[in-house]
């Protein structure tokens, strides 16, 4: 009796120590992510927290990151100190919301400006992306809502493995690219140059922008309302900003009465203020950068431009906006990469504009079981990858991109059931080729090779990195 007590003793001591250990070990390993894009947030957080005075605070994710020019804010609303406080759409809007509260301050103008997409619009919370972003500041854990806490939980074995790899190697991301903490000043500014639309076709179909009501979730609706509240106890002013958004990208079935309904159905839902409407924000897509909702540094002074003209109003301020809208970016019209296009006929094509898409296989392509997208076919550049670009097929086990994909729609691979692996161009920087949430939809065995010394680079990527745990290194 008394052995078996012990040894549900010894085991009980065993998973008691495991899992501190490893807390402990976690919290002990130095930052290794303050190259990256997340170690911004503690930043944001610290201006807020020590800045004096009337103070402009624009709460949201990337597309406030990506869009706002406070030092412009500034130099049109004297005595106002603007706050950045948008840095990753995977982080979530709660979350932002969350952290700003314990620094909000009586006499603020709190603009709450979250991106048009469904998961902005939500309660969405990501462990995984949170807690690389305040490895710096731990204590910002303690800010979080306790709901949220199974997530930080079930992520951290994973954030503690590849924190432990990166420490043990020496390797610690160092992204190129916007995507970086240098990609921002002392004052949480984006001043990283981004002087044109790198997209194909300067629009990202794989995140089409909706204006139905229904992307607006009711449980995030109430809890706006309950962040109102909190601010409004602290003596400061809440208010319902839009982020930009590329017009090139708006579902093709909306009409200006979906846009007319959405903007009085968030005045109800919120009950707040609404700067502007959606019309002030919508932009042609010279103005955008690498997705939908984020700017070049051209369409950052033209989006800053529209909402101090909207502030202004709000505070019966009558003088003239100085801010001069710039030139507009073009797009570029780009080259054909060298590479291989020795399978360049075992796919079908859709053309826009001289480019091609890859929209799905012939009969051919069907029966091999690796495939090289082609750089060009027929002397027109291949740039992407449709949703129908493999469907259905179950034989194919290996495809190899190169240095030409711009951007990989959602459910390109849905069936694809044997496929194994997706090579990674060498030498391919990760922001290169856009990829969103559903890039394996349907391809469940799916892993994606990358050249070794670009691992860490795909891994923290504004796009690839929610695949980290499927990337290998070759």
């Amino acid at each position: 009796m008394k052995k078996k007590i012990l040894a549900i003793l010894t085991v009980a001591v065993l998973v008691l120590i495991i899992p501190l250990s490893c807390i402990i070990t976690g919290f002990a390993l130095p930052p290794q992510y303050g190259a990256t894009y997340y170690a911004e947030l503690p930043d944001m957080v610290n201006r807020l927290k020590t800045t004096e005075g009337k103070r402009i605070i624009v709460v949201g994710n990337s597309g406030v990151a990506f869009a706002l020019r406070g030092d412009l804010v500034e130099s049109e609303l004297s005595g106002y100190t603007v706050c950045p406080f948008g840095l990753y759409g995977a982080i979530g809007t709660k979350t932002m919301m969350d952290l700003s509260k314990p620094h909000i301050r009586e006499g603020d103008i709190v603009i709450l400006a979250p991106e048009q997409l469904s998961q902005s619009l939500s309660l969405y919370f990501s462990g995984e992306h949170v807690l690389p972003s305040v490895e710096s500041d731990w204590g910002l854990l303690t800010n979080l809502d306790y709901k949220n806490s199974s997530s930080i939980v079930g992520n951290f074995s994973a954030y503690l493995g590849n924190k432990f790899g990166y420490w043990k190697s020496g390797s610690a991301p160092d992204p190129e690219g916007v995507y970086r903490h240098d990609s921002f000043d002392g004052n949480c500014n984006m001043v990283f140059e981004r002087p044109h639309n790198v997209m194909p076709d300067g629009v990202d179909t794989n995140s089409l922008i909706s204006y139905d009501r229904a992307v607006f979730s009711k449980d995030f609706a109430d809890y706006v309302r309950e962040y109102c509240e909190f601010i409004t106890k602290k003596g400061a002013t809440l208010l319902f900003g839009f982020v930009p958004v590329n017009a090139s990208a708006i579902s093709p079935d909306t009409t200006a009465e979906d846009i007319d309904k959405f903007y009085d159905y968030v005045s109800e839902v919120t009950g707040l203020e609404l700067l502007g409407s959606p019309y002030n924000y919508i932009m042609e897509k010279e103005w955008f950068y690498d997705n939908n909702v984020h700017c070049n540094s051209s369409g950052a002074v033209v989006y800053t431009r529209n909402l101090v003209k909207h502030l202004k109003a709000y505070l019966k301020d009558s003088s003239e906006t100085q801010i001069e809208i710039p030139e507009k970016p073009q797009l570029p019209d780009g080259e054909i990469v060298d590479g291989n296009d020795a399978d360049a006929d075992c796919f079908e094509y859709s053309e826009t504009d001289g480019r091609l898409t890859v929209t799905g296989l012939t009969q051919k392509g069907r029966a091999r079981t690796e495939l090289t997208i082609p750089t060009s076919f027929n002397g027109k550049r291949v740039t992407a990858l449709s949703a129908s670009a493999f469907s259905g097929n179950t034989v194919i086990e290996r495809i190899n991109l190169q240095k030409n994909i711009r951007s990989i729609a959602d459910s390109s691979f849905n069936g694809c059931t044997s496929l194994k692996r997706l090579y990674v161009a060498k030498g391919e920087k990760p922001s290169v080729c856009a990829v969103y949430g559903g890039l394996f939809d349907g391809a469940p065995n799916c892993k994606i090779y990358i050249e070794s010394s670009l691992l860490s680079a795909y891994a923290t990527d504004y796009f690839w990195a929610r695949y980290a745990n499927l990337m290998v290194a070759y």
